[in-house]
């Protein structure tokens, strides 16, 4: 057993120098997230193009029609769009396209994309050696540099001529890309590198890569191919490799005959995608083609033949869905960023820089929409729809300095805006609305809650049509709430998050209750916990900017 360590420490974990592992084609990592379609290759049109279908392998619909070969799919993190490569230029190239098909446009010269996790940048193969660009074919910057590796020897002693970089892959957490080099005579060392710095040994010598990091990073699968005699088509095992310790399980074949390669990890980490042929004699009259299937994750039996096609059928690539709205908005520009549930983004301006942003269905139509809270004046500014325009009402309420409140907090179906004031740890509920300038008078409840300066939230934490009061201590990442407008002890607390995250809540799972998700600057992304209770997130994705605030509703978008 072999220990290495990733770069800058984002993950930890095991190499099993005894296996033999072996790449045919690039796999990226995936993105967390729920089952979407699998991005695939197929001939069986006359040349390579790319196919998509359901994870139960139905629907399989055909995206490119191009003389050209079109190949190596890879989902955007968003999952609303397809990069591959295409040689219909003349020489092998980037292109994007949406997720039906249409859209199809060239980013740059290259081959096998492999997208960022926020979403904004590709590494891909360029000549010997890997190059990242932003996703619109600027800013285009080296890698690495394959030929300047000199003075590598392998186990003998032979010196090793560096050949290519390959299958370059991003770590989950975006820091790190993880790359293979080969060199003449088939060594391969795997290296991971920081954008900027020098590569670092990852394995060595033991002709290995890692093919796919799972969503939550904490394993890699890999495929296998040992020595076989000449002229056979080497029987491939998919291995999977915990980070966490030193366990490593061989997914089960459906016959020992069966060959496996080029494993993608499903987005909720319970599956496997990956090729298989079943046979490994290319001269026998059983010999098929390549098919995609699938198999449990953790080494559990159940291999579905997805394809079952005749032509060649390969390069699987597993589309991640979130489909948890978040809005953000940046109040350095008043510029809203609302995400529905197919993932997609509606942006508008509302609002001066610097407001505070809320959301509230204010008109009782089942659609939140936005607010505004300016903190110097106590004005508050309520829209009825997601678009540019101005305020439908405008009221005062509050000191200044103030934090707005947006809610149900009587459970008639309209929300109302209520504010905390940090200063005192106390809340300020008003249960209707005001319009004309006019001040909301006197608050129908004023109670304490909580410690001077922890951050309010609020939601539906039972589950009974009122929604109250949750407060976040951005120091520590402690949660804590209660299910009525009454001072008192937390009725719940837990810790979730990092210090400096931004929390909010929502009904992510339908269950009817609301639960916490966060925005985390530091990274710009989400995290979407299902249940009020200590644990790790239940789904993640990146989305948005440093700086920028999160809302959570029903947004009514497509």
């Amino acid at each position: 057993m072999e220990n290495w360590q990733l770069s800058r420490g984002s993950i930890v974990g095991a190499a099993i120098a005894a296996l033999v592992l072996l790449v045919v084609v690039p796999a990226e990592a995936t993105v967390p997230g729920e089952n979407g379609q699998i991005a695939f290759v197929s001939d069986r049109d006359g040349n390579n193009e790319i196919y998509v279908m359901n994870p139960d392998g139905s629907a399989q619909v055909r995206l490119t029609n191009h003389p050209a070969a079109d190949s190596e799919p890879d989902w955007s993190p968003d999952g609303r769009m397809i990069a591959f490569t295409s040689d219909r230029g003349g020489a092998p190239a980037v292109y994007v396209m949406n997720a039906d098909g249409t859209g199809v446009h060239l980013v740059g010269e290259g081959s096998s994309p492999a997208w960022s996790p926020d979403g904004t940048r590709f590494v891909l193969k360029s000549g010997d050696s890997l190059w990242t660009m932003s996703t619109d074919g600027s800013n285009r910057q080296r890698l690495t540099n394959a030929a300047a590796d000199t003075g590598r020897v392998d186990f003998a002693g032979n010196p090793l001529t560096p050949e290519a970089d390959y299958n370059a892959q991003w770590s989950p957490d975006g820091t790190v890309i993880m790359f293979v080099r080969a060199y003449l005579g088939f060594d391969r060392i795997t290296f991971t590198v920081v954008p900027g710095e020098a590569p670092v040994v990852l394995t060595e010598h033991i002709n290995a890569t890692t093919d796919d990091w799972s969503p939550d990073a904490g394993r890699l699968v890999g495929a296998s191919f040992p020595v076989g005699q000449s002229g056979i088509f080497r029987g491939g095992t998919l291995f999977v490799i915990d980070l966490a310790g030193t366990s490593v399980f061989q997914v089960p074949k459906p016959t020992v005959f069966t060959n496996m390669y080029e494993p993608v990890w499903s987005p909720d980490g319970a599956q496997l995608a990956y090729g298989m042929t079943p046979t490994r004699d290319t001269t026998s009259p059983d010999w098929r083609e390549p098919e995609i299937a699938v198999s449990p994750a953790d080494g559990s039996p159940g291999v579905v033949n997805l394809t079952n096609h005749p032509a060649e059928d390969f390069q699987p690539d597993w589309q991640s869905l979130n489909p948890y709205p978040v809005g953000l908005m940046d109040p350095s520009t008043g510029r809203w960023h609302l995400r529905s549930e197919s993932a997609a983004v509606t942006s508008f301006y509302y609002g001066n820089p610097g407001d505070f942003p809320l959301m509230g269905d204010w008109d009782g139509d089942g659609i939140d929409t936005p607010g505004l809270y300016r903190q110097s004046d106590g004005f508050a500014y309520l829209r009825n729809s997601n678009t540019e325009g101005i305020a439908d009402m405008q009221f005062f309420f509050g000191n200044p300095g103030d934090i707005p409140l947006a809610g149900d907090f009587d459970g008639d179906g309209f929300d109302t805006v209520s504010i905390y004031r940090p200063a005192e740890g106390r809340v300020f509920v008003v249960n209707h609305l005001g319009s004309g300038d006019a001040g909301l008078g006197a608050a129908d409840l004023a109670y304490y809650f909580g410690n001077p300066g922890d951050k309010p939230f609020v939601g539906d934490f039972d589950g009974d049509g009122v929604d109250t009061i949750g407060l976040h201590r951005e120091s520590t990442g402690l949660v804590y709430f209660r299910n009525s407008h009454t001072s008192g002890p937390a009725e719940s607390s837990f810790v979730f998050g990092d210090p400096g995250d931004r929390v909010v809540s929502h009904d992510w799972n339908g269950d009817g209750a609301d639960s916490v998700g966060l925005f985390r600057p530091a990274n710009s992304k989400v995290y979407i916990r299902f249940f009020n209770a200590a644990g790790s997130a239940d789904r993640e994705y990146f989305f948005g900017n440093r700086g920028w605030l999160p809302v959570t509703g029903e947004f009514g978008l497509p």
